[in-house]
């Protein structure tokens, strides 16, 4: 098999999505529809991610305690290396980034249902 060359219009890269962008590797664009739920997991690696557009409820155990933070667009977050945690699409969805120290791909791992820390939430009902 060979490979297949299409010639297209590249799309401009605004200048803020480029200032997002690590010295060397890459991130990830991430869309979820309203109410998806990311289960617990951790990643072998510090990320960081920016919701650009939406909401998004992220939650995490801290030494055995539940914690969660709304997250509207605008919200930077950072978690280190390890971090047990999981996020809820707001009734709008989510729109965010994510960006793994150095660009480098993070190994994600998935918490089995027995090894969730907490319980995991539910989507809520929009204010509207």
């Amino acid at each position: 098999m060979n490979p297949r060359f299409d010639s297209r219009t590249a799309p401009a890269v605004p200048a803020d999505l480029t200032g997002l962008l690590p010295h060397q590797g890459s991130f990830e664009l991430q869309n979820d529809q309203p109410g998806k739920v990311h289960n617990w997991h951790h990643h072998s690696l510090d990320e960081e991610l920016f919701i650009l557009r939406g909401s998004a409820l992220l939650f995490w155990d801290a030494a055995g305690a539940y914690q969660e933070r709304d997250c509207p667009a605008g919200t930077w977050i950072t978690l280190p290396a390890g971090t047990v945690h999981g996020s809820l699409a707001g009734p709008e969805g989510a729109v965010y980034m994510i960006r793994p120290r150095d660009g480098r791909t993070a190994e994600t791992t998935f918490l089995a249902d027995g090894e969730h820390p907490h319980p995991t939430p539910v989507a809520r009902e929009s204010a509207a």
